[in-house]
């Protein structure tokens, strides 16, 4: 039996997660009999009608948590299908069953609220209480995210799955486009600015590593965050910083394929696909110790404590300066560990688990 699909989080979101819904439902094909864009049974067909069917959405989530009287009037949405939800947002919308499935990235908005938005711990709070009282299929992008969502919510649900992100083919394919301003030896990283991704601590040990005077760059590239201010002022204020915000397709395959390094120490993630991207392009790792990181990139990577300036710095020099020997063989064990993120295997594993746990219509 098919499964109908929320994927609301396309009307206003940007980041990994619009990537992978689109990656899972072209994945699952027949399988899905609909796809519903909040209120709407299909994608707006203009950005006015996306920016609108966005904010009408996001009023409807918020108005489920913070004024459940004034949404009272509109009826909680409900299929003859199960509904596989692509974040845990979706479900305030609807009157969720066992039979349906979840998919959860991390718990990051309850057990770190400081990092997010104003009020999306609220929001999140709330979604998780719906799923602790329906208990339907649980999905989870990670074994860190799973282990920390059962932690809190129990683990007496029907079915609890890891099914790992696939690399996305249009990063490792196509042409690349070399942005303006960057020079032959830099250091890269992928990911939103903020408190949560931990840019600032690293630009400060970039300026301590003192590869800007060996004629090295840190490049920086991604929207903001909350706390996002920090990194942008001290990036600003040192040299061999290059923050770059958004970047194309082209132009991201370009930093990919000829950074010296890729640095991820983020204090919080549910998964960090950029890690396994950088990995793909044969770029040694430098990553948050005791994280996901180490689950998703594999023992080939170089970790230090995210919180520590100097071992962060110690670590940029590390991959700079790295021997060619020592270099080819991280590269290998990391491109060894990227079976588990293939995508014929990973969409595999999604049409195995609707097969399985889509149930039977009521």
């Amino acid at each position: 039996m098919p499964v109908d699909v929320d994927f609301s989080l396309a009307l206003n979101d940007r980041t990994g997660k619009l990537f992978l819904g689109r990656e899972i439902i072209a994945g699952l094909g027949e399988r899905v009999a609909s796809v519903r864009y909040g209120r709407l049974a299909g994608f707006p067909g203009s950005e006015f009608g996306r920016r609108l069917a966005g904010r009408l959405t996001h009023w409807e989530t918020t108005a489920r948590v913070f004024l459940p009287g004034l949404a009272a009037s509109l009826p909680r949405l409900r299929t003859v299908h199960p509904t596989l939800h692509l974040d845990p947002l979706s479900v305030t919308r609807h009157r969720l069953e066992a039979r349906d499935i979840v998919l959860c990235h991390d718990v990051g908005p309850i057990t770190h609220a400081r990092y997010f938005a104003p009020r999306v711990d609220a929001l999140y709070a709330h979604s998780y209480a719906a799923i602790r009282a329906a208990k339907p299929h649980m999905v989870f992008v990670s074994r860190t995210s799973q282990q920390a969502f059962h932690a809190l919510y129990g683990e007496d649900y029907p079915s609890s799955t890891v099914i790992y992100i696939p690399v996305r083919r249009q990063v490792a394919e196509a042409p690349e486009s070399r942005p303006a301003g960057i020079g032959a030896h830099f250091l890269l990283t992928v990911g939103s600015l903020g408190r949560r991704k931990n840019q600032a601590r690293c630009i400060e040990a970039f300026a301590r590593s003192g590869l800007a005077g060996q004629g090295w760059q840190y490049v920086l590239i991604g929207g903001n965050e909350p706390g996002a201010e920090d990194a942008i002022d001290l990036g600003n204020r040192t040299p061999g910083v290059v923050l770059s915000g958004y970047t194309s397709e082209a132009e991201l395959r370009w930093l990919y394929r000829h950074a010296g390094g890729f640095v991820l120490m983020s204090l919080l993630e549910g998964f960090g696909m950029p890690v396994i991207e950088a990995a793909e392009h044969g770029l040694p790792c430098l990553v948050t110790a005791n994280s996901v990181f180490l689950e998703v990139g594999g023992p080939s990577m170089l970790h230090a404590d995210a919180t520590d300036v100097a071992a962060i710095a110690q670590g940029m020099r590390a991959l700079a300066l790295m021997p060619a020997s020592e270099r080819a063989a991280r590269v290998a064990g990391s491109r060894a560990h990227l079976a588990a993120f293939e995508r014929s295997r990973v969409l595999g594993q999604w049409c195995q688990l609707i097969d399985r746990h889509a149930g039977a219509a009521r």
